[in-house]
């Protein structure tokens, strides 16, 4: 009898042992759970995009000149003027103009003196067309040299500089300019508004592009604002050393602040697709790595999951490695190794 109250007695405490033990394990469980915040990745469309940097360029530009040599006589408008098209811009003096007109007025007495004598039957016919086609000549010949000796503006532009001074000769000569036209000739017109933007393309990306196709773009030396432009112009062919083929975007002036040569930003959206999207401040690097990752939590454990960025929209991030609906972890992450028991600490 003496035995089974002694068995009995050892049984009771096996038990409270156990129990014991349990309470304890399940304490220092407790105890070693991390506590996180989370939250959770969400499914939205979003826009596919292209991004480019370009150069703003005029839309038209001419340096303006002729094509025989002379003195600049006269400049009409000053640097930086707004002219139209067929405005008279420079008159330059030409001895061979001299020499014409003093022909032309001679030719042009004789041939109103013989068409006089023609009106009365006084000459032959044969003697008035020889006399009709040296003043027609003549008046043509003139008629060349007086526009060989001015300019006019061929478009609606600005006067951006003259390339001589006024009393000096011009001569034609071919001199290049970097990313603008040469540089001979007596003044350059730059037509400033609209403005035309060059990016280049790759051969896999050239045919998300059509003409008439809108694009955004900004220009950060004027303003951060996005504004939009229209696809003017696709080179019909790639460069063979590049494999990019030119585009022109044709957009008007930014309050006419934006100048040929500044730098451009330019978004094409080509359609639209659906993908998962988590905070920012879900998102870590490997140290001394260009790897992104995330913790997954499932389980009160904590996974460090590799994911790759495809877009980002304000505070989140389109990525791609993990599903919708996944719990992420927000804060918490820097304790976190892969499989780190978690507590998950509601907001």
């Amino acid at each position: 009898m003496k035995n089974i109250y002694i068995i009995l007695l050892l049984g009771m405490l096996l038990i409270t042992a156990s129990c014991s033990n349990n309470e304890t394990k399940e304490i220092n469980e407790s105890e070693n759970k991390i506590p996180v915040k989370t939250s959770v990745a969400i499914e939205r469309s979003y826009d596919k995009t292209l991004e480019y940097s370009g150069t703003f360029f005029a839309n038209k530009e001419a340096n303006l000149g002729t094509s025989m040599p002379g003195k600049i006589e006269k400049f009409y408008y000053p640097k930086g003027a707004y002219v139209n098209k067929g405005t008279l811009l420079v008159d330059l003096s030409s001895e061979l103009l001299t020499q014409a007109l003093i022909e032309y007025d001679a030719v042009k007495k004789d041939y109103e003196r013989i068409s006089r004598l023609r009106d009365k039957g006084s000459i032959s016919e044969i003697e008035y067309d020889h006399v009709k086609a040296m003043f027609d000549a003549s008046e043509i010949r003139t008629d060349m040299l007086r526009k060989n000796t001015s300019i006019v503006a061929p478009f609606d532009g600005v006067i951006a500089e003259y390339l001589i001074e006024e009393g000096e000769n011009y001569f034609f000569t071919i001199n290049l300019d970097p990313g603008y036209s040469n540089t001979s000739g007596v003044l350059r017109l730059m037509q400033l508004n609209p403005l035309k933007v060059e990016i280049q393309v790759g051969e896999k990306d050239i045919s998300k592009i059509n003409v008439g196709q809108e694009v955004r773009l900004c220009c950060d030396a004027v303003s951060t604002d996005m504004f939009t432009g229209t696809v003017s112009f696709i080179k019909p062919f790639l460069s063979t050393t590049s494999r990019t083929a030119g585009v022109e975007i044709q957009v008007s002036n930014y309050g006419g602040k934006i100048m040929p040569g500044m730098n451009a930003e330019v978004l094409i959206d080509y359609g639209s697709e659906t993908g998962v999207y988590v905070p920012v401040n879900a998102i870590f690097r490997q140290p001394g790595t260009p790897e992104d990752y995330v913790y997954i939590v499932e389980n009160d454990t904590a996974y460090r999951t590799r994911i790759n960025k495809i877009k980002t929209e304000g505070e989140y991030v389109c990525v791609e490695g993990i599903n919708k609906g996944s719990v992420v972890v927000l804060e918490g992450k820097n304790k976190l190794r892969d499989k780190s028991l978690v507590d998950v600490v509601k907001n």
